[in-house]
């Protein structure tokens, strides 16, 4: 991806999306940490949660790069 494919309000409400996104994920993450009980399922649901959290990150990352660049 170029950083031409995006305006700056584009990349600004990205950010805002992902890092949402983010914050829910984060949430979800300790909900499930939290448990007393912890199932297989609960399991498989925290690491699929993990990797979402991690996508979210580096999006975050490359769009704020993004940004500096496009100053």
């Amino acid at each position: 991806m170029s950083q031409n494919n995006f305006s700056r309000e584009e990349i600004l409400e990205k950010l805002k999306q992902l890092k949402e996104e983010h914050s829910k994920l984060n949430e979800k993450s300790s909900e499930l940490s939290s448990k007393k009980v912890f199932t297989p399922a609960d399991e498989t649901e925290l690491n699929l949660v993990r990797k979402k959290k991690l996508r979210a990150k580096d999006m975050i990352a490359y769009f704020e790069n993004l940004l500096k660049n496009s100053d």
